[in-house]
């Protein structure tokens, strides 16, 4: 029997392929371990509705971490057991920069996760919660967010110089920058990480940091990668993630989240 007996996998880049699927050996392979009792924890970037809909495929009632660690939610009840949200000028400052330059952003709002119209998107049909904004500063108003991404360079440089230069310490700043994809920024609460959110969720589930692997691809994933007792990167990462984890699975389009539930719970 494995000694390992939590999962927490990021979404994007680990357990989602390139084109932002779960494979069918990825869900097989977990499958066989929640048969086996191992409990799967999702922690990722992006908004808890899309979190959730994984979840679902999965059939798993954990505590979703979303949101870069800034929400942790129990999907069958919806209950919040933790949200923080980011200052109100940082917000401010950050999401209308973004609205005057044209950057892809998308910003979470409560429920709702706004974004530009791109050409080729069919409204209706966006995943749950996801809404088209022509101005995300606008909805501002209805509430502090959790979490802003945005995404390319140019967006990443001067993000980078309001940090430095006037946001330290107010807001968390997670720089990223994938190999193979756009580089992005995600600003949250200064006490929003992955690493403590999965504590937070393993403690409630009664396991120990050891008895936890966690596998990711960015640097948002560091601290996940370092807390828990085996650290897995995925071959699609960054030279800084991989050189930090123990092991290095496939990419993320090679089915490694079950070449690592094959080889260390299976």
């Amino acid at each position: 029997m494995s000694e390992y007996k939590v999962v927490a996998l990021d979404l994007d880049g680990t357990l989602l392929n390139s084109a932002m699927r779960m494979s069918e050996g990825n869900a097989e392979a977990l499958g066989e371990a929640i048969g086996k009792g191992t409990q799967i924890v999702l922690a990722t970037t992006r908004w808890y509705q899309l979190a959730k809909r994984t979840a679902d495929r999965l059939g798993i009632s954990t505590p979703i971490i979303s949101s870069n660690g800034a929400r942790v939610t129990r999907p069958e009840s919806g209950e919040e057991v933790l949200h923080l949200t980011v200052d109100e000028e940082v917000a401010r400052e950050v999401v209308t920069l973004a609205d005057d330059n044209g950057w892809e952003m998308f910003t979470t709002i409560g429920e709702s996760t706004y974004m530009q119209m791109r050409p080729g998107i069919v409204e209706e049909k966006l995943p749950a919660g996801l809404r088209i904004a022509d101005r995300t500063s606008v909805h501002l108003g209805e509430g502090a967010p959790t979490c802003v991404l945005v995404y390319g360079n140019e967006g990443i440089a001067e993000i980078q110089k309001l940090h430095d230069a006037r946001f330290a310490g107010r807001a968390r700043f997670s720089f990223n920058r994938p190999p193979t994809s756009n580089h992005y920024v995600v600003i949250t609460h200064p006490d929003a990480d992955k690493a403590s959110a999965l504590e937070m969720v393993c403690g409630e589930l009664g396991v120990a940091r050891e008895g936890v692997i966690a596998m990711g691809d960015s640097e948002s994933d560091l601290g996940m990668l370092s807390w828990a007792g085996l650290g897995i990167a995925m071959k699609n990462s960054p030279d800084e993630v991989r050189k930090a984890a123990l092991h290095v699975a496939p990419s993320n389009d090679e089915d490694g989240v079950a070449w690592a539930v094959k080889r260390f719970l299976l």
